[in-house]
């Protein structure tokens, strides 16, 4: 199948798991993940720092830390799977029909260039087009992203810029040769709350527009709530929960979800009141537990938590989930009460 071609999902990841092998130990940072994402569809991956949702979708791309290597799994785009490539065809997929928008600008600019040759030059890679048809199209997707007088702008370094248009700068590289996939790390974290928002209004009106799919990596439950169509839970290398967006707030099932949305601050919470934290850290990925990976710091564990793993189940089409003792299913005595 050709890398472009159109198929039912845009990106598919079966059974992937990414380690990295340190000089003493390996990190099993993706453990067994599977995904999937269609075309024009958003789907956020959420969890807290260090479960593995940025090296899952660093494994699509195939940038890997050092150490770091695919060992099990399959990852899909537009059908074709790109664990087997080499990095000579890998070049060829790269920003062409897979791209990512990383968290901070300024390290994914360059500072010696101008963000017009910056952005021009995955169509001089990947479309071999001359100058004047690279400097039309990146006037164009200048304007598609917003960024303001783009035939002013089109000369200036990163440093002239601000942070809200750097981010844009960012996104036209990634959007420069229409990739079917865009992988959106963190991609406002650096950015204050206005300028969030601007971002991500962005990335969504792109998304609809172009069919893209979009995976949208992120530690906010805010985000996830007003963006994604359909959510993947991760904690500790794993997915513990999937489902629609509306179906994961409305009836969520792991128990580490609902910490997670509980520690999400409301506008009708009390001022002086403390704000809920999970407690403990998540487990070492060096040597993770073989039972559940978050019973040590689950206020609903029992016996069977710390023994079993437990099996992904599915009260409802398309929600999936794997914990012994769901919320809103069965609610046995809490652990610090016993």
């Amino acid at each position: 199948m050709d890398e472009r071609t159109p198929a039912a999902n845009v990106l598919e990841i079966d059974g992937l798991k990414t380690y990295i092998r340190l000089s003493r130990s390996t990190v099993r940072a993706v453990d067994g993940v599977s995904l999937h994402i269609a075309p024009g569809e958003t789907l956020g991956l959420v969890g807290e720092s260090g479960c593995g949702k940025t090296i899952t979708g660093m494994s699509v791309m195939k940038l890997l830390p050092p150490g770091g290597r695919i060992v099990e799994g399959t990852i899909k785009l537009n059908g074709r799977d790109i664990v087997p490539l080499p990095d000579k065809t890998m070049r060829e997929v790269r920003g062409n029909v897979v791209s990512v928008i990383f968290q901070d600008p300024m390290t994914s600019l360059n500072p010696t260039m101008t963000i017009g040759d910056q952005i021009g030059e995955a169509l001089r890679i990947h479309r071999e087009v001359g100058d004047k048809e690279a400097r039309e199209r990146v006037l164009d997707v200048l304007g598609l992203v917003g960024m303001p007088r783009p035939a002013e702008r089109i000369n200036d370094y990163p440093h002239q810029l601000s942070g809200g248009l750097r981010q844009r700068c960012v996104i036209a590289m990634a959007l420069v040769c229409e990739p079917s996939l865009v992988i959106a790390d963190e991609p406002t974290t650096a950015l204050d709350v206005t300028i969030q928002s601007q971002i991500l209004d962005l990335l969504d009106e792109l998304r609809r527009r172009l069919r893209m799919a979009v995976l949208l990596i992120t530690h906010d439950m805010g985000v996830i709530a007003g963006r994604a169509d359909r959510v993947a839970v991760m904690y500790a290398g794993k997915i513990v929960e999937e489902a629609s967006t509306r179906t994961l707030f409305k009836r969520m099932r792991h128990r580490y979800t609902e910490a997670l949305v509980e520690a999400i601050p409301r506008l009708d919470q009390e001022t002086s009141a403390e704000l809920y934290s999970i407690p403990g850290l998540p487990p070492d990925l060096a040597n993770p537990p073989e039972a559940c990976r978050f019973a040590a710091r689950c206020r609903f564990d029992t016996e069977i938590c710390h023994n079993e793993y437990p099996a992904f189940s599915e009260h409802e089409p398309g929600h999936l989930y794997a914990c012994h003792h769901p919320a809103g299913v069965d609610e046995p005595v809490e652990a610090a009460a016993q």
